[in-house]
């Protein structure tokens, strides 16, 4: 069974327990994240974000005017 890893947010500098080896189980993975999303953050960072991070900046992402731009066209 693969040990889990303390890891610093890159972001915030907030440890957690990244369970890369149990993925599922993992953190991050109660965060929703679009493509796109992703692709912006990954941008950004490059390696793991806590999930409170990861919320926030999902949000910024879709907060950008261009975002808003598209969803008022999907509408």
């Amino acid at each position: 069974m693969p040990a889990h890893e303390q890891k610093q947010c890159q972001r915030c500098n907030r440890t957690f327990e990244c369970k890369s080896g149990s993925i599922l189980l993992c953190q991050c993975q109660t965060v929703m994240l679009s493509p796109d999303a992703l692709s912006y953050i990954g941008g950004q960072f490059q390696d793991c974000l806590c999930a409170k991070c990861l919320r926030e900046l999902r949000d910024e992402y879709e907060s950008l005017p261009e975002q808003k731009g598209l969803s008022a066209l999907e509408n």
